[in-house]
C-alpha cells in the first residue's frame, strides 16, 4: 500500500497490515490514550474511505489459516472495558467493521465507568470480546503461577459470563516475554495483541502467535493517523524509539504495581 505524506511516497508491502489499538471514548477526553468520539469516529471514516477491511482478531485468525488477504487490512483492538465500548461496537458495526475487546475482569467488577455484566453481555452479541488479564498487573513481571492465574481466570471468567470460548487476549501494559506466551498458549489463547508499535506480517504473527499494535493518543491528529495507515517507517521507528526511552521506567513502575496490589 502507498500513500503520500508531506509531499513524500510512503509505501507498505502489500502483506503487511497494521493492528490499532484504543482504550476509551469521551466528549472531552481526560486521558492521554482517551480518545473523543469525534477523532474515533473521523478515523473510522477514514478507513472506510480508503478502503480498508477492519476486523477483529477473529477475522484475522482465520485469515491466518488460509491465504485471503485484502488490500487494505487492519485489526481493531479496544483495551480495558470502559463503558465506552458499547457505542464504539455500534460506531464499527454501522461501517461494516468488526474488532475485538478486552476486558480486564477487576475493573468492570470494580469500576462504575467499567462494563458491568448484563453490558458485557451485550457487547459479547455485538462484537467479539477477550480478555486482558484479572489485575491488569504486569504480566512478563510475575512468578509463573501468578501469571497462569491472571491469564486463566481472566478467559475462565469472560467464558462463564458470555457463554463462549475465548480465545483472544491481551497484554496488560504491554508487559510481555517468552514465558507469558508459553502459559498463554497453554491454558488456550490462540493470539495475543502486545503493546509493540509496528505493522504486521501475516508469516511472524503465525510464527509467533503475537500481534503488534499501535496505541492511538488524545493528542494524534490527522497527520499521525494518516502516517499511521500509510506504515510511514518514520512514525514507527519515532513510536519505538520512545518505548526504549521509557522502558526502564516503565519496569520500575510495573514493579511497583506489583509489590502494591501484593500487599
Amino acid at each position: 500500500m502507498g500513500r503520500y505524506i508531506c509531499g513524500k511516497q510512503i509505501t507498505m508491502h502489500s502483506t503487511a497490515f497494521l493492528c490499532l489499538m484504543y482504550h476509551s471514548f469521551e466528549e472531552t477526553p481526560t486521558g492521554s490514550y482517551t480518545l473523543s468520539w469525534g477523532q474515533l469516529l473521523w478515523q473510522l471514516d477514514r478507513l472506510k474511505s480508503e478502503g480498508f477491511r477492519v476486523e477483529g482478531m477473529a477475522g484475522l485468525e482465520a485469515r491466518l489459516d488460509g491465504d485471503d488477504w485484502p488490500r487494505r487490512y487492519a485489526v481493531a483492538t479496544f483495551d480495558d472495558g470502559h463503558r465506552s465500548f458499547l457505542r464504539a461496537a455500534d460506531e464499527l458495526n454501522a461501517r461494516g467493521f468488526r474488532g475485538t475487546f478486552f476486558l480486564t475482569r477487576n475493573a468492570c467488577l470494580q469500576r462504575p465507568n467499567f462494563l458491568k455484566k448484563a453490558e458485557i453481555r451485550q457487547l459479547a452479541d455485538l462484537a467479539e470480546v477477550g480478555a486482558h488479564g484479572v489485575t491488569h498487573r504486569p504480566i512478563s513481571l510475575l512468578a509463573e503461577n501468578e501469571m497462569r492465574c491472571e491469564l486463566a481466570d481472566s478467559k475462565r471468567w469472560l467464558e462463564d459470563l458470555i457463554g463462549r470460548e475465548v480465545r483472544y487476549m491481551s497484554a496488560p501494559g504491554g508487559y510481555w516475554n517468552a514465558t507469558a506466551q508459553r502459559v498463554a498458549r497453554d491454558v488456550g489463547y490462540a493470539l495475543v495483541g502486545n503493546s509493540t508499535q509496528w505493522w504486521n506480517r501475516p508469516e511472524r504473527v503465525t510464527r509467533t502467535r503475537q500481534v503488534n499494535r499501535v496505541a492511538l493518543r488524545t493528542h494524534f491528529g490527522s497527520e499521525q493517523f494518516e502516517r499511521i495507515l500509510a506504515g510511514d517507517p518514520r512514525f514507527y521507528l519515532g513510536r519505538r524509539l520512545r518505548s526504549l526511552l521509557l522502558a526502564g521506567p516503565r519496569v520500575v513502575r510495573g514493579l511497583w504495581e506489583v509489590r502494591r496490589r501484593a500487599r
